[in-house]
């Protein structure tokens, strides 16, 4: 009896083994590969009395101590928060005219100039202070791109975006109005059902460049790859962890009208990256979807961070206590903002990064 209470002991710790071995086999690092795990807790809620917070998805933290946060209770969608005196501003209007966007979609922010994106326009509105801390409309244009998603100011001459879906090529570079220089760049592999291509439907990835625009980062929000890209060069590289997704992709009819993409497993993700001259920061889920249950809110939002340096080596895991719906860094002044969920209302929290970015 004890001989085989032994022998079943064994072989479920092969198993175990076997089995923890197995679920990483793809992935070129894992948790374990970070140098610090750091818990930075609850954060301070940021107070102000003027400050109305219908149903905010995005922030940004420029560098002249603004936040920008982009909120879908119109009639205007874009915050501003002037974080020396605690000034409000509301601009941008919904709509399809001059000035106006429908729907915003992502923020960029380079120099004093602002940046905002409308996917279903495919608008950017670039937004300037004046000698009053007052942000004005200086420029506004379409892109030559389709369906793009996701972009970043490269420099006042130059931005990236991922590519139109159904495009063989990764990415787009467009000029300061919006028109067509060149394109690059291939997808992750995945293994296909009926010999789907890849494109930006599968692979739709956030984007951050560093300061000096010469090297950029994308991360997958469906699946666990990260690249690293020279803005002259291309590719630099592309690794994946902490899970190792193998992607099966196909194809459902929706109808006869359209298709669904139908990703096995399916899981969500990376969530926002940014970047600075010595690292990046992604905001990482890694939860697994099941078609069987709906998640809860917050399951699908990070409580964690992942930093990594310019080679793709991981640096540390940022710990929250709760979900970050988005989150942008004052590298210089070492604070970490965030547009939290909390007991069903939006606020937006700091913490000290003192002992992180030292």
């Amino acid at each position: 009896m004890l001989y085989r209470l032994k022998f079943v002991g064994v072989i479920l710790i092969i198993c175990l083994v076997y089995s923890c071995s197995n679920s990483n086999k793809n992935a070129d690092f894992t948790e374990e590969s970070f140098r610090n795990n750091i818990c930075i807790g609850d954060g301070n809620k940021y107070m102000n009395e003027n400050l109305f917070l219908g149903n905010p998805t995005y922030l940004r933290y420029h560098p002249d101590s603004f936040l920008i946060i982009l909120d879908k209770v119109i009639p205007k969608l874009v915050k501003i928060i002037d974080l020396k005196n605690d000034g409000i501003q509301e601009i941008i209007e919904q709509g399809k005219g001059p000035g106006e966007i429908l729907a915003p979609f992502g923020i960029d922010i380079l120099g004093n100039d602002v940046f905002v994106f409308c996917l279903q326009l495919r608008k950017l509105i670039k937004l300037s202070p004046d000698q009053n801390r007052q942000f004005q409309i200086s420029d506004e244009y379409k892109l030559d791109e389709n369906k793009t998603m996701y972009f970043s100011m490269l420099n006042k001459d130059l931005l990236v975006c991922t590519s139109n879906v159904g495009d063989d090529k990764r990415l787009t570079f467009l000029n300061d109005k919006g028109k067509l220089i060149k394109k690059m760049g291939d997808y992750p592999p995945f293994r296909s059902v009926n010999n789907i291509k890849g494109d930006n439907d599968i692979f739709s990835s956030f984007i951050a460049s560093t300061p000096d625009g010469n090297r950029f980062v994308l991360v997958c929000n469906r699946t666990d790859v990260i690249e690293i890209y020279d803005t002259n060069k291309g590719l630099i590289k592309r690794f994946q962890g902490p899970i190792g997704i193998e992607q099966i992709i196909s194809f459902d009819n929706v109808g006869g009208i359209g298709y669904m993409i139908h990703r096995e497993p399916s899981y969500v993700t990376y969530g926002h990256v940014r970047a600075y001259k010595k690292e990046f920061w992604a905001s990482y889920v890694g939860y697994k979807l099941d078609k069987n249950s709906r998640p809860k809110i917050n399951d699908t939002f990070p409580k964690r961070i992942f930093c990594f340096d310019w080679d793709g080596n991981p640096l540390r895991i940022i710990g929250f206590d709760y979900a970050l719906h988005s989150f942008d860094v004052d590298w210089n002044g070492k604070v970490l903002y965030s547009l939290e969920w909390r007991n069903g209302n939006p606020e937006i929290d700091t913490y000290s990064l003192e002992k992180i970015l030292r």
